[in-house]
């Protein structure tokens, strides 16, 4: 075996043989993802659906310890009310239904001329959905 004199000639003999590795993989790799793209292309087409939900409870009670069950039990609502717009969905224009993102708030209002004082409650929900066939609706 043959020693070098300098680190040098290794180290771009390695770095030449990485080089042409890597020239000769990233084709291979470009050409797999193409492939993957075309063929996730050809299926369902997938539609991006928002869906708000808005209601007012009234407030009986201000106390901070109430409020926060208000809210709890007005963001349980909310939830529920996503879960089961996805049947909705599929009773009407969509084949398949999935829940991608959903995003709740709430905010009383307590103004001193307005009676009771109210909690609003707020939800946007986001579905991925794939569309009936025509025939299907």
């Amino acid at each position: 075996m043959r020693k070098f004199a300098s680190p040098t000639i290794p180290v771009l003999a390695g770095a030449a043989i990485a080089a042409l590795s890597a020239t000769m993989i990233a084709p291979m790799i470009s050409t797999a993802s193409a492939s993957m793209r075309s063929s996730l292309l050809q299926g369902p087409e997938i539609v991006n659906v928002n869906v708000s939900f808005n209601s007012q409870v009234p407030l009986a009670d201000t106390s901070d310890d109430a409020i926060a069950d208000t809210q709890r039990t007005g963001r349980r609502f909310i939830y529920r009310m996503a879960v089961r717009e996805c049947a909705v969905l599929r009773e009407t224009i969509a084949q398949t239904c999935r829940l991608t993102n959903l995003n709740v708030s709430t905010n009383v209002q307590l103004q001193p001329n307005r009676s009771p004082p109210m909690l609003n409650l707020n939800g946007n929900a986001q579905f991925a959905i794939s569309l009936k066939s025509d025939g299907a609706n």
